[in-house]
């Protein structure tokens, strides 16, 4: 509840916009306690050639952003935006467009009301903070409904907590960030 109401007041001190309106407050920590699995071992299932990159197996979801097109001093948070179910009607559907959950800060977060930005904390999750890349393992239990027709999107915030780094970059018709879809192999 406190990071919560951190993130409001950092919301209601920066000022909220299209542009900002709904962004988590903070980057993964680098904590070597974390670092409970090998990142650089993961055969990722897909790749969007944009720095995501998403794996599964029986037990966790991985996911990787490396957003090294941006310089390390600029890429101040990070945060992995996830669509559970790949369905746009369930979620948040104000500007996440579908989101079931949100990873930031080294938590799990999931969407309470669909009309309105407001989330609730699930947990941590372990996390491996590089530089410039970031990788996390979310345990499937955690990520109700959870399918594998899944979608995520991945995003650098500067210190303003503007979004300078999408993954996609592609936008749809009506301007929101698409998401890139698992494919399961």
């Amino acid at each position: 509840m406190k990071r919560l109401s951190f993130f409001l007041a950092l919301l209601l001190f920066y000022g909220c916009n299209s542009a900002t309106e709904g962004t988590p407050l903070a980057h993964h920590q680098r904590n070597p306690a974390l670092n409970e699995f090998n990142a650089d071992m993961i055969a990722w299932h897909t790749d969007n050639g944009e720095g995501l990159r998403m794996y599964t197996d029986d037990q966790y979801l991985y996911l990787q952003f490396d957003h090294s097109r941006v310089p390390a001093e600029e890429s101040k948070y990070i945060q992995f935006i996830i669509d559970s179910d790949n369905n746009v009607s369930t979620g948040n559907l104000t500007t996440e467009n579908g989101a079931d959950y949100i990873v930031e800060n080294g938590y799990l977060f999931r969407a309470k009301q669909p009309d309105k930005w407001d989330w609730e904390e699930i947990g941590k999750v372990d996390s491996v903070v590089e530089p410039q890349r970031d990788t996390v393992r979310i345990e499937k239990s955690k990520l109700e409904p959870f399918s594998d027709n899944f979608c995520v999107n991945a995003e650098v915030l500067n210190q303003r907590l503007e979004p300078i780094l999408y993954s996609p970059d592609a936008k749809d018709a009506e301007g929101n960030h698409l998401k890139t879809h698992y494919l399961k192999p």
